[in-house]
């Protein structure tokens, strides 16, 4: 009997031992899944908010990482944003229409919004406002359904820390005090209301200090090219909920081994002078980062890869399906060399060309130069009759834009490596 009041005394206290454990668990993965999103195949996902969002159209790597990488096919995108905006102030041309219109016109599934910034010159006088802001736009937005069928998913995506670019430009130092206030506030509000909350001002001073000697800013507070290729992975990274990498490949020639990470390897063949293998990717790669920039270390190993252990001494080349890529020494791919110029490189530069054309199309009907023939003073005599039908046809040719979009998100078949010794 004592043998069993002690067997049944171990059960229970492993099963109270287990279920705390698993608890904590439990509440350190919902810590971490707070911040991504949930997404579904066919989403809508679009962007609000000021210059930092705005411009995102014009560079494109965020929605190319979250295409390619996201884990549910066709996911779209729509671009509302307008450099100036705020929480609270949003002009517009006149009958433009509201937010709320244009949310429920694109049939919102996510939105992220980006404020913080323009608000934030305000300093400490303004952020009871800001806080106050935030916590009624969240309430009127998660009360809607844009896509008419559920509330949307909000993102609250804080500002950029300001970057130090020297005379003549200020010294950012107290407008970052300002910077983090707001970032702190945010983070809070987002607590309380249970939304995912991605913090650019940490993520973005820790690269500037890390890499001064390449700026992510044009002024200081707006990215340049680099900088959006930088801080959209990490928000791309955030919301996905893993660290967005291109597929990248080890072998050792005397194991005779190949291993890939994103990819997966089949008939390999080791010669003395050859090793041959087919590589199936299952993501495409990480766009390349703009040309003649200084990449901060971290994000380069992030890039495609070929690492090859144990080779005999010589130069030896690579090629991929046979197009010549790179050639070096044993030493240089005993250590690993990042590639360029793949047939998947080649790919979601196309995809990322696509996505800029898309954007565009869409710039033409959201934002349309001439907007007082179309919704404005002179939609009549002729406005309403020349229109309604060219943005029909603008509608066709961004269908078809997306159309491309979604077949070039997904790797394309197989490619054959070859790493040949010349001497």
């Amino acid at each position: 009997m004592r043998i069993h009041s002690y067997l049944l005394t171990f059960l229970l206290l492993s099963f109270v031992s287990h279920f705390v454990s698993t608890s904590q668990a439990d509440e350190n993965s919902t810590v971490n899944q707070q911040d991504q999103l949930v997404l579904k195949e066919g989403d809508r996902i679009v962007l609000i908010g000021n210059t930092f969002a705005d411009q995102q159209r014009l560079n494109n790597y965020l929605e190319t990482l979250l295409t390619s990488h996201a884990p549910v096919k066709n996911i779209t995108f729509r671009n509302l944003a307008w450099s100036g905006d705020t929480l609270s102030l949003r002009p517009r041309p006149l009958n433009f229409g509201s937010l709320d219109e244009h949310l429920r016109q694109q049939k919102a599934d996510i939105i992220l919004a980006c404020f913080g910034m323009n608000e934030s010159f305000a300093g400490q006088a303004g952020l009871k406002q800001f806080t106050d802001d935030w916590e009624q736009f969240l309430k009127h937005v998660t009360a809607q359904q844009y896509n008419g069928k559920s509330a949307p998913q909000v993102v609250m995506i804080s500002p950029i820390a300001h970057e130090t670019m020297g005379p003549p430009l200020p010294d950012p130092a107290e407008h970052n005090h300002s910077l983090l206030k707001y970032t702190q506030a945010m983070k809070a509000v987002a607590a309380k209301y249970n939304v995912p909350f991605v913090d650019l001002f940490t993520a973005s001073k820790k690269q500037m200090d890390e890499n001064p000697s390449q700026k992510l800013t044009r002024n200081g507070i707006h990215l340049n090219e680099y900088g959006y290729w930088v801080i959209d992975q990490i928000i791309a990274s955030q919301l996905l909920g893993t660290q967005i990498k291109s597929p990248q490949i080890a072998a050792d020639v005397k194991s005779k081994h190949i291993q890939a990470t994103s990819a997966k390897i089949i008939e390999t063949s080791f010669q003395p002078d050859t090793i041959q293998f087919t590589v199936k990717e299952k993501t495409l790669p990480i766009p390349a980062p703009p040309a003649s920039t200084i990449v901060h270390n971290q994000l380069l190993t992030a890039q495609p890869k070929l690492t090859v252990k144990n080779l005999p001494a010589g130069v030896y080349r690579l090629t991929v399906n046979g197009t010549p890529i790179t050639k070096a020494s044993h030493s240089d791919w005993g250590r690993g060399l990042h590639l360029q110029n793949l047939p998947s490189q080649r790919q979601v530069n196309e995809l990322r060309a696509n996505i800029d054309r898309k954007n565009e199309l869409f710039f033409y009907v959201y934002r349309a130069h001439n907007a007082e023939y179309i919704f404005g003073r002179r939609t009549k005599p002729f406005g309403a009759v020349s229109f309604p039908p060219e943005m029909q046809t603008f509608g066709k040719l961004i269908q078809q834009k997306e159309t491309t979009i979604q077949k070039q998100a997904q790797p394309s078949g197989t490619s054959r490596w070859e790493l040949i010794r010349l001497e």
